[in-house]
């Protein structure tokens, strides 16, 4: 499977290969040495492994940006990834277009999640011992409904279904989209993950 995808990478002009190792030595040498801004990394068979690696390759100075990839999304190992420093976390389904949408915007330093993903997301965040803490200031600008559609957007629902759970149009949830964009710069799904992630939007159950 490495040896297919690092095939098919290989072909587009807009990505450039600098390795293809299953060591983690190797990953380093190639973070290091050769100044990789994104790595691939499979999550199978070992996801205790690769949270491993992806805190081994986080930790350097300049470090890559990690995408995961695994056949199954658990929402506890897709928590673990992210907590250890992973930008990325996609199925081995993920079309040829989304994959490298992915690196592109993880080499930029943005985090890249598909709906499936986030829903997995704010299933991991969702335990009885955990408490929401403070929103902080960041989100302070939004108002209660801005709020709720961002925290819906990065638990993975679409448009429609936003609209749906809280009675609104889908226009009117446009609207917010671009109001919550004007006041944080958010516009990606990932920017919204990663907004619910670092305020602990996730934690509750929905109402």
């Amino acid at each position: 499977m490495r040896q297919a995808l690092t095939a098919l990478l290989a072909r587009d002009p807009r990505i450039h290969m600098v390795g293809d190792s299953c060591d983690l030595e190797q990953c380093l040498y190639y973070a290091t040495q050769r100044a990789a801004q994104v790595v691939l990394l499979s999550a199978e068979p070992d996801t205790n492994a690769v949270i491993r690696q992806i805190t081994a390759l986080a930790a350097l100075p300049l470090g890559p940006h990690v995408i995961v990839l695994n056949g199954e999304q658990h929402p506890h190992e897709v928590l673990e990834a992210f907590r250890a420093g992973a930008f990325g976390y996609l199925p081995w389904s993920v079309s040829v277009t989304e994959l490298i949408e992915a690196i592109e915007m993880v080499a930029e330093g943005m985090s890249y999640v598909l709906p499936s993903t986030a829903k997995a997301l704010a299933t991991g965040l969702r335990t009885p011992t955990q408490a929401a803490a403070p929103v902080s200031s960041c989100l302070d600008v939004l108002s209660a409904r801005e709020r709720t559609v961002l925290e819906r957007i990065a638990r993975g629902f679409s448009g429609p279904e936003v609209a749906e759970q809280l009675g609104i149009t889908v226009k009117t949830v446009d609207t917010y989209r671009h109001r919550i964009h004007e006041k944080l710069g958010v516009h990606h799904r990932s920017d919204y993950v990663r907004l619910a992630l670092d305020h602990d939007l996730l934690h509750r159950e929905l109402t």
